[in-house]
This record gives structure tokens, sequence and C-alpha cells, in this order.
């Protein structure tokens, strides 16, 4: 939590099981960055691509009780999670790699979306690029986040002690981190029903999810 800089600065936003010093994960950053704390890996190796899906845990402190009731913003939830290390110069590709891997997923659900790239006064402290992709939902007329693509430098990888060894065997140098979520499920299924609804109150099942569902093609009304 520490090497993500999730804290110090977001302790209200955490959940702490104080008796046994343990911290419920907000997103699959933290066990995923820390895979490879306090090692060296070769340079051949690089860059290294990992992917979880996790349930997150976030008390919404910020929120003010701003949209805390539905699937806007909830306390607990499943996120798959994409990250990577590399080498410092490779990091502006691989971000765009990132970008385009969590692009694609919203894309191919047919969401109506698009993509902010971050001001500096909007970006979090560990990050260096921050890509947000938004999907608007009909329901509330409203754009909604669901994924942070971002480029943390080497910000998180010298809290972690995240090194590689050249090829040419002389020294170490330190590893950059990028992550990003690929798919925020209570979000995305929230613009996904209200996009999809039909006039019958039914939902159509993107056809990309269709192979997931035992080729369901709607989603009907109990009532109907």
């Amino acid at each position: 939590m520490i090497a993500t800089g999730h804290l110090p600065k977001f302790v209200d936003e955490a959940y702490h099981i104080e008796r046994d010093e343990l911290w419920a994960v907000p997103t699959a950053e933290v066990p995923l960055t820390s895979l490879g704390r306090d090692e060296i890996v070769r340079e051949d190796d690089l860059p290294m691509r990992f992917c979880a899906h996790t349930s997150c845990f976030r008390r919404e402190a910020g929120s003010a009780g701003k949209d805390t009731r539905g699937l806007l913003r909830v306390h607990e939830f499943d996120k798959v999670e994409i990250l990577a290390y590399c080498r410092p110069q490779d990091a502006a590709d691989i971000h765009a790699e990132i970008l385009t891997r969590a692009e694609s997923l919203i894309g191919d659900l047919g969401l109506a979306y698009r993509i902010v790239d971050l001001c500096a006064g909007d970006l979090g402290a560990s990050s260096r690029r921050t890509f947000d992709i938004e999907v608007y939902a009909p329901g509330v007329d409203n754009w909604l986040e669901v994924s942070s693509v971002s480029w943390f430098g080497d910000f998180q990888a010298r809290r972690a002690n995240l090194r590689y060894r050249p090829s040419d065997g002389k020294g170490t140098v330190v590893l950059d981190t990028l992550n990003g979520s690929a798919l925020a499920v209570p979000r995305v299924w929230a613009a996904l029903v209200e996009t999809w609804r039909l006039p019958d109150g039914a939902v159509e099942v993107p056809e990309l999810l269709r192979p997931y569902m035992r080729g369901l093609e709607r989603i009907t009304p109990p009532d109907r």
C-alpha cells in the first residue's frame, strides 16, 4: 500500500484490519506492483505484464454521500487490473498498449466512450501521465470513469525496490511501472444496461457477452 502511494495519502478511504495489521486492497494494483518487491529482474525478461481479477474495497470517504447508492460508488466491487514493469525508455509504448487493451474491451461492448488525457493539476501524486476512459451512461446523462491507465515512472518502483539488471551486467536500474483497469464491473454494467435497454424494458445482450451467458440474447424483466 505504501509502495503504490495509497498510504498514507488515502488512509481514510481504505479498510484497515487493525488486529492483524492488514489492509483490504483498493485495487489489484497494490499486490501486482509488489510481486517483484526487492527483486532484480533480467533486462531480457522485460517488459513483464500482469493481470488479476480481484474484489476491491474502498470506503468512498471523500464522496460526502454523493452517488453512494446504486452502482456508481460502491464499497466492494470486482475489477480486472492489468499492470506492467518495463525499462524507462519503453514506458511510453507500454502505456499506449495498456490503454489500447482497456479501450478495446469498452468498444467491443458497444458503449459510447471517450478518452481524457489528464492535465498536470488532475494527476495523482504518484502518476507521471494518466488517461481516463469514460463511458456514457444515458440513465444519469453523465460520463462515468471506468478506467485510469497510468504511467508512474519510477515513483512506485523506488518505493518497492523494483530493479532490473542490464544485459551488459553493469549495475542495476530502477524499473518503471504502469497499470490500468481493464474492466471495472459495476459502472460498466450500469452503462451497459442503460445503453442496451429496449423499449419494452428488456435488455439486449451485446454479442460479445453471449457466449458467456449460454447464448442468451435478451434479459427480460421477471413480469414479462
